[in-house]
């Protein structure tokens, strides 16, 4: 469980079992910096420019700004840089006095405009990409909120991951959870794009945005169950955390207690996603995510408070196949829906010619940010996938190896059969990168799985 130990950092970041920060936090940046020009080229439609030339014009771009920002782009730009910031500070002051010294702070930021320059101008050689000073004052805006928030919370996020890789550790599940609840609200409040506008508000209202009755959405039945679905599922792993998480070891709260503290995170959420443009604040998310409180806490009073120190019971080897199923009928639901399939072989033709081979090229289609949240939504949703396979494997297949080829293997079965569906869907774009994404989040649910898995036998070893 998580307890109230005081955080501090240490200087040893050499042992088996530490987190290595600097490298880590290093590895960070660099990822983000490699995929920030990645994305600047795609779809990789190059072509060769006079370097002259290009200079030019990459001049008149930086030094001119246009008379409207698009908002989402820009906050696409903030986040993405957001890692660059935190990750440079954490390579150049983890494990030392807490406080930026200004050669920190300048380390950081002509890094992150260099990187920003770079990518930039990478695109005067790329037709279908505008370079624009824009995305350099995002992304140096992001990489500042990066450096605010290492120096805020970074070293106590350093202990935290510390603290629950350590294979001693006993709460790596309840820990796991709290990691899942920061991502469930951050995918709750993204991308972020808040109006405090009255007029803004009232259209909100106006246009059904913001419903005060339950089921009382104007949009088709089958969403409106579905979200209903997906609110109470995502719900369910909050109602195990606020049973057990941030108590002193060998405790738990009770069902009443807990549910009191789920339900007003709940409550607190959809009230922020009142000032949220792109979602909806809806009554019936706050119940049917109580719903998956409630599940949850039952579910936890039967596993985690056994672990507590009640009798252990032998598990189910049928429990993580059924799971799984279950997890595949949700995700066909999320693919397939409105399942208005139909053979139409022009249809199916003109798909065909607008699939690119080229990774993440097909999310070029709308803006920045809709295209990060839907590879969040994509990897998200594979994850599961993943451990739910890991546990069901676990009971039958020991060799790493094998469960390795087995989840590479059957995610790509899965995911590939999700992709192909779609080519029969009107309203449906079949996408070979949503493939490699639900092969990659399965690979991260299979590490979790293992992960916990071994937290947990390490605690029954004497």
């Amino acid at each position: 469980m998580l307890d109230n130990e005081t955080l501090t950092t240490t200087a040893d970041n050499t042992g088996p079992h530490e987190f290595p920060t600097r490298r880590a936090c290093l590895a960070l940046a660099v990822v983000t910096v490699a995929f920030a020009l990645y994305v600047s080229l795609l779809p990789f439609r190059l072509q060769p420019v006079p370097l002259g030339v290009a200079w030019a014009d990459f001049q008149v771009a930086m030094s001119s700004w246009p008379p409207s920002v698009p908002r989402a782009n820009f906050l696409a730009n903030v986040l993405l840089f957001v890692p660059v910031g935190f990750g440079l500070c954490g390579a150049l002051r983890a494990d030392r006095d807490r406080r930026l010294t200004l050669g920190t702070v300048v380390v950081v930021l002509c890094c992150s405009i260099a990187s920003s320059l770079t990518a930039e101008f990478l695109q005067e050689f790329a037709p279908r990409r505008v370079v624009s000073m824009v995305d350099v004052v995002a992304q140096t805006v992001g990489s500042v909120i990066g450096i605010i928030a290492w120096l805020g919370a970074g070293p106590e996020l350093i202990q935290w991951i510390r603290e629950t890789r350590r294979r001693t550790h006993r709460d790596r599940l309840t820990r796991a959870l709290a990691a899942y609840a920061a991502l469930w609200a951050f995918a709750n409040l993204a991308p972020f794009d808040i109006t405090l506008n009255v007029d803004r508000l009232g259209q909100r209202w106006r246009e059904g945005d913001i419903v005060l009755t339950p089921f009382g959405s104007t949009l088709p039945l089958s969403r409106v169950l579905w979200d209903a679905a997906v609110t109470t599922v995502s719900a369910v792993p909050l109602g195990g955390l606020v049973l057990v998480g941030w108590q002193r070891r060998d405790q738990r709260r009770s069902i009443p207690a807990a549910l009191g503290i789920g339900v007003t995170a709940l409550v607190t959420l959809e009230a922020a996603q009142v000032f949220i443009r792109s979602h909806s604040a809806d009554i019936t998310d706050v119940m049917c995510g109580t719903v998956g409180l409630v599940a949850g806490a039952l579910v936890g009073v039967r596993t985690l408070d056994r672990t507590l120190g009640g009798s252990e019971r032998k598990a189910s080897s049928t429990g993580p196949w059924i799971a799984l199923f279950a997890w595949c009928v949700m995700l066909a639901a999320y693919h397939w829906q409105p399942f208005d399939f139909a053979v139409n072989e022009d249809l199916i033709r003109q798909k065909l010619s607008h699939i690119s081979l080229v990774p993440l090229a097909g999310y070029l289609s709308g803006s920045d940010l809709n295209a990060f949240n839907t590879l969040l939504a994509k990897l998200g949703l594979a994850i599961p996938f993943g451990t739910f396979l890991a546990v069901a494997l676990g009971t039958t297949v020991r060799p790493r190896w094998l469960v390795t080829l087995l989840w590479v293997g059957l995610s790509t079965i899965v995911f590939g059969a999700m992709e192909l569906g779609q080519f029969f869907l009107p309203g449906r774009v079949p996408d070979p990168s949503d493939v490699g994404l639900g092969v990659l989040g399965a690979g991260l649910g299979v590490w979790l799985a293992r992960w916990l898995r071994s937290g947990y036998e390490s605690k029954r070893q004497p």
